[in-house]
């Protein structure tokens, strides 16, 4: 008899514990939402319909040689790994590389993108930050997505000059970088095409 009390008394603690974890962890996930709402404005919001930087953005543009490429471009919610594996379950799935890492810094969004032109398709990843004083205003760094499959030779996206975004505009003054055949870099200072500033305009998806 003795012995099945202990048992029950050591089955209970362990449920109590499991509940406790659960319980702390919740909370803690919890927090983190409410804190998402405080800090990043841009990402997040109560009002389902509010107009957000996250989403998927599309729109044109014209490269240094004068060739239309069009762009896809997803910015994703600013989430650890472990908040992404409890929003999409087993279904979770790292879209991309490096990643935001530490969550101190509530200006930091990372995102992937696509560009498509006559000369094939680009696939980025991107990451970027929202201005520390307006989060309407941001910069991003463009860089390929894999880069045994880049596409070369070209001019490639490459950092932002400045951009903004209100409401379903998101507008992004781009430079670029060359790549050429053998995928070396190349630049020179006397053609006009290096330093080109491209505008890219695009609308919520």
């Amino acid at each position: 008899m003795s012995t099945q009390n202990n048992r029950g008394r050591c089955l209970l603690f362990f449920l109590g514990m499991v509940l406790l974890s659960w319980g702390v962890y919740e909370c803690q996930y919890q927090y983190s939402y409410w804190r998402d709402y405080q800090t990043r404005p841009w990402a997040y919001s109560k009002d389902k319909n509010a107009k957000l930087l996250v989403g998927e953005w599309q729109g044109t543009f014209t490269d240094p040689d004068g060739i239309s490429k069009s762009i896809k471009l997803e910015i994703f919610e600013p989430l650890s790994d472990q908040e992404r594996r409890k929003k999409a379950g087993r279904a979770y799935r790292r879209r991309t590389r490096g990643g935001l890492g530490s969550r101190k810094d509530t200006r930091l969004f990372d995102g992937i993108a696509t560009v498509s032109s006559r000369l094939g398709q680009e696939d980025y990843v991107l990451h970027g930050s929202v201005g520390e004083d307006d989060f309407h205003q941001l910069k991003l760094q463009f860089g390929s997505a894999d880069e045994a499959k880049r596409l070369q030779p070209n001019f490639a996206l490459n950092l932002s000059e400045s951009g903004q975004w209100a409401e379903d505009e998101l507008t992004l003054k781009m430079g670029f970088a060359y790549f050429k055949a053998d995928g070396s870099s190349f630049s020179d200072s006397a053609d006009p095409r290096y330093d080109h500033i491209a505008t890219l305009a695009l609308k919520r998806k």
